[in-house]
């Protein structure tokens, strides 16, 4: 399971979004070059506009979240430390979106307590996003600080209601504490909400190969390869009942071939790829 969290916790990586109140003529051509992600003309504009107004605290948030995804942590972690000097402090949205980008470099120079603290910042600032609970429960799971991001998962669950994200983290934490009956419960309810969300389907049946109950695990990985034929998840669940009950997956395999006709290809690569020869 906790492969398929690292999985989870890379597809829920958070942007570092951000806001400019009212940008001047110039900002505003640099904020529009970021938008459209040509990130190196940006920098450079919003390097000339520092060197114009040092004090001009927007642009060195942006310089900031540029050199952080220029995979530059450093050179971010220091815009971002005069970024926050000089946003206003009533602009409590960009001030939050900083704490998180500034999370994210930490993290890159592994420094955890300090990026758990940039995101406990960036949570108050802004408690209405979700997305900085989800960075900070990615990252103490990454860590192993389970009954930690649960809280934020369970939070999560009750307040992001349109993202299986937070039922499914939710899950994962729990399996990670020893819970797994708790946890295929979280799955249940993440199936129950997002019928249609193949990556639910593929975690519950990560949950269900995890407890033994391989039948249920083939059907659960069958039906999310059905909503989406790459999921990594559902094929990693795959494989691993292959090596414990290779006869049980080829006969669903080939039932499902059988009743799916108009992708009946598609099933016989899984048969020949998961499956012995006869």
């Amino acid at each position: 399971m906790h492969k398929i969290f690292t999985l989870l916790a890379a597809a829920i990586a958070i942007p570092c979004a951000a806001w400019a109140g009212y940008p001047s003529p110039q900002l505003q051509k640099a904020i529009e070059a970021y938008n459209q992600e040509h990130y190196e003309s940006a920098l450079q504009q919003f390097t000339a506009i520092v060197t114009q107004q040092p004090r001009q605290g927007y642009a060195w948030g942006y310089i900031a979240r540029i050199r952080q995804h220029n995979e530059q942590p450093d050179q971010a972690l220091e815009a971002g430390r005069k970024a926050l000097e000089l946003v206003p402090q009533p602009d409590s949205v960009f001030r939050a979106s900083l704490h998180a980008c500034m999370a994210s470099s930490y993290a890159a120079t592994g420094d955890t307590a300090a990026a758990l603290d940039a995101l406990d910042h960036a949570v108050v600032l802004d408690a209405h996003d979700p997305d900085y609970r989800y960075q900070r429960a990615s990252l103490l799971m990454k860590h192993g600080r389970c009954s930690q991001a649960e809280a934020d998962y369970r939070y999560l669950a009750q307040a992001d209601t349109l993202n299986p994200d937070g039922l499914m983290g939710l899950g994962t934490a729990l399996d990670c504490q020893g819970r797994a009956q708790e946890a295929l419960e979280a799955f249940d309810q993440a199936i129950a909400r997002f019928p249609a969300d193949d990556g639910a389907r593929a975690f519950r049946a990560a949950q269900y190969f995890n407890l033994r109950r391989y039948s249920e695990a083939a059907d659960d990985a069958i039906s999310s390869l059905e909503l989406k034929p790459d999921n990594r998840h559902a094929l990693w669940v795959m494989s691993n009942l292959a090596a414990v009950d290779a006869t049980g997956l080829a006969a669903k395999l080939k039932a499902k071939q059988a009743a799916d006709t108009a992708h009946a290809d598609y099933w016989a690569s899984l048969i020949n790829q998961f499956t012995p020869a006869p």
